[in-house]
């Protein structure tokens, strides 16, 4: 198995990057590093690597933050982000990971892989701890604006991708709406939510109809289903809230027993602890990481990332997405 690492993406970049290459190395598979080749042979010399172990894809250009993606990955098929993409594509490695500029990550994938079967619209899917486990949300971020069959394909392929990471034979399946009640939400829920109701029997997971916010993270859904304007904002609230209660436990907590139960808790809402976000909907494995990723985000997601390949996620989409024909 062969795993491409855009070394040159994320605010930590490259040295982050480099170290979670070293830190993720491992005889099951192979760490291919994407960036400029000269400055990557520099970093191996002062981290004690070797390019026979670490094998690098030249790729002389990087896409920035700042960056208008579409723009950028038109402008730039030699960045870090295009070459990676291109390795996928030509079934040269068989994951491809990134921190660096997320737009650019999507339309470099969309525009580079084939779509599988009938998506027309991929989901970068997150973990959010539950009370359980890790509840799967998507879309959190790749389409701000969606139609009832993109949250529809969504639903499979969130279930699919729960199986493999959660390990749940028929996990629960929700929409995010504003209430429980079959009619609540708005036209695009309304609609999503006939589409699942009409094919309940189907399905090989538990269509549990609409999700507020709180199931989320009460343990009673798996997955979660809904745009990605909407899912990007909860995100984020999130993660800003779990640092504001962080920061004031951090500040009041003397005693070293609940400072350690803390620890062990933070553990568990700690990203780094889970990896990046994959692309779902492509014909590749494509996770795209946080762009705060240091070296423990970056092995946590190669360990992601293999799990996928070896679990075949995009066979079981493919395989599930073939039973059904949306028109519209």
């Amino acid at each position: 198995m062969r795993i491409a690492v855009d070394v040159w993406g994320g605010d930590f970049a490259p040295l982050e990057i480099v170290k979670g290459l070293k830190e993720a190395h491992s005889s099951e598979y192979t760490l291919v590093a994407l960036g400029p080749r000269e400055e990557l042979l520099a970093l191996y010399r002062d981290f004690g690597m070797d390019e026979n172990d670490f094998p690098i894809e030249d790729a002389p250009q990087v896409i920035h933050m700042q960056e208008h993606p579409a723009e950028a990955v038109k402008k730039k098929p030699n960045s870090s982000i295009c070459r990676g993409i291109q390795l996928l594509a030509q079934r040269k490695v068989d994951a491809f990971i990134s921190a660096g500029n997320s737009g650019a990550v999507m339309a470099a994938a969309w525009l580079g892989l084939k779509h599988i079967a009938e998506i027309e619209r991929p989901a970068i899917t997150a973990l959010i701890p539950n009370t359980c486990s890790y509840c799967v949300l998507l879309d959190v971020g790749a389409n701000v604006d969606c139609k009832p069959k993109h949250l529809f394909h969504f639903g499979i392929m969130g279930a699919e991708y729960a199986k493999i990471v959660l390990g749940i034979p028929r996990p629960r399946v929700g929409l995010l709406s504003i209430g429980e009640e079959e009619g609540k939400g708005n036209e695009l829920v309304k609609a999503a939510y006939q589409l699942f109701k009409e094919r309940k029997n189907e399905l090989n997971f538990e269509f549990v109809g609409n999700a507020e916010g709180q199931n989320i993270v009460d343990g009673t859904v798996d997955v979660v289903v809904c745009d990605g304007f909407t899912g990007n904002a909860l995100l984020k609230f999130g993660e800003g809230l779990i640092e504001l209660i962080a920061f004031f436990l951090e500040r009041e907590i003397r005693d070293p027993g609940f400072r350690e139960r803390f620890q062990a808790l933070w553990k568990k809402l700690d990203r780094s602890e889970y990896g990046g976000a994959p692309l779902l909907g492509v014909e590749g494995v494509c996770i795209i990481c946080h762009g705060k990723s240091k070296a423990r985000d970056i092995k946590s997601a190669v360990l992601r990332a293999k799990e996928l390949v070896e679990q075949g996620i995009l066979e079981k989409i493919r395989e599930r997405l073939a039973h059904f024909s949306l028109e519209g």
